[in-house]
């Protein structure tokens, strides 16, 4: 059966003939350089109408050092970290409002469009610029420290423009973000100045209110003084004038009987004299002898007349005079009168003595950005351009269309020779 292959097909053999094919190959040198220049070159092509390979910038921060730290708790109410301080940081760092920001306010619309060109969407267009910028923690360790930094990248088609940005980036956040702290110290003292200040008027209103109380207090009980007091006097007048009354009662009958006992002229001079002669009547110094033979019935309307004419008992009332020193003592009361006079409270206050020296204290302070750092640059942007795959293309052009040329050439070869193989047997 073979035998009768091998004479149905006398040319077809089992071995590769190398010479052959590199004859082969040798007469298709045109064609093979030819297809591999054209596949060649449409990889230029192609590879030229690629845009520009992108860059790249990276910079890195750490958190800030210890000094930055001290130099903001310096001022009252923080007690900020290097964590707490870096947190906000990155934070702000991430903000696209702030990246916006900071894009506008640098005016990189004119830096990437120099031209002025037509945008159809600013808005777009800027946060296209934006959306490459990354933030990512790093496993590097920078000015053999053990921290890690954190890395902010960001891609661009002009390395100068990105890295520029990505400075100005981390400065206004580092700004920023201290002014922040800044800012939340000012609101803390304001906070703490009008919680002073109303604690203050708190405690001046309470002692305000127990002082009015205590003077208040003071003259119900001066007042209570005072009627007692008055309560007396009218008491000893009443009984003055009573004693007065029955006085002139008293001594208008005995002078009516002492007139209608013929007794005029009094007889004092009379006892006088016996008690210094012997008399059969026996009077001695102890005697109660009536007042209408005392006196005499003249003398004792003299005295009806002075009762009757008098206007006032109180010069004859001795306790009146005790009763209205205490009256003008009560009505005069020192306490009252320093209570009453003092226009300030607050000496007599330790708790707001303390108040006002704290609140001097907080109005002193002026907080100020300089010494402090919400970050450490451990590397300045760098931009760097991306390998692009241009030469790589042109390589892989040109070795797929040698391959290829090969490979049809041998095509070629192998339709052609089953187009002439027929005939020759033929003609044998």
């Amino acid at each position: 059966m073979n035998q009768n292959n091998q004479e149905k097909y006398p040319y077809q053999t089992d071995e590769i003939d190398l010479g052959k094919i590199a004859k082969l190959l040798k007469e298709r040198s045109w064609f093979i350089l030819g297809f591999t220049g054209i596949v060649t070159l449409l990889g230029i092509v192609y590879a030229l109408s690629l845009p520009p390979s992108p860059y790249v910038s990276i910079t890195s921060v750490l958190s800030p050092n210890q000094s930055s730290v001290l130099s903001l708790n310096r001022f009252p109410l923080t007690s900020e970290t290097s964590e707490t301080i870096f947190i906000n940081y990155l934070r702000k760092l991430s903000e696209k409002e702030f990246q916006k920001k900071v894009f506008y306010e640098n005016d990189y619309l004119t830096a990437l469009n120099p031209e002025s060109e037509p945008i159809d969407d600013v808005e777009d267009y800027v946060l296209g610029f934006l959306g490459s910028i990354s933030i990512e923690a790093s496993d590097e360790i920078v000015d053999s420290l053990l921290e890690s930094p954190y890395s902010i990248s960001m891609e661009g088609s002009d390395g100068k423009i990105i890295s520029r940005f990505l400075n100005e980036l981390v400065v206004s956040a580092n700004s920023e973000t201290v002014n922040d702290f800044i800012n939340i110290t000012n609101q803390k003292i304001a906070i703490r100045l009008d919680q002073v200040s109303e604690e203050r008027r708190l405690l001046l209103t309470g002692a305000q209110n127990d002082r009015l109380s205590k003077i208040l207090r003071i003259k119900e009980e001066d007042a209570q003084k005072i009627r007692e007091l008055n309560g007396l006097i009218k008491r000893a007048k009443y009984k003055a004038k009573k004693e007065r009354l029955n006085d002139i009662q008293t001594l208008s009958a005995a002078a009516k009987l002492a007139g209608s006992l013929g007794i005029v002229e009094n007889n004092l001079g009379q006892i006088s004299e016996s008690k210094n002669i012997n008399l059969n009547i026996e009077i001695n110094e102890n005697a109660d002898l009536p007042e209408w033979y005392l006196f005499g019935e003249k003398v004792l309307l003299e005295r009806v007349g002075l009762l009757k004419s008098r206007i006032s008992d109180d010069p004859f009332i001795p306790e009146l005079v005790s009763l209205n020193s205490q009256i003008h003592e009560i009505q005069n009361n020192n306490l009252l009168q320093t209570l009453e006079d003092r226009q300030d409270d607050s000496p007599f206050i330790a708790r707001v003595n303390e108040l006002d020296i704290e609140r001097v204290n907080l109005e002193s302070i002026i907080p100020e950005s300089s010494g402090i750092d919400a970050m450490q640059l451990a590397q300045p942007p760098v931009a760097r351009q991306i390998p692009n795959s241009r030469r790589t293309i042109v390589m892989i052009s040109f070795v797929v269309g040698f391959v290829l040329s090969i490979f049809l050439a041998l095509m070629m070869y192998l339709f052609k020779e089953d187009d002439t193989e027929p005939t020759t047997k033929t003609s044998r």
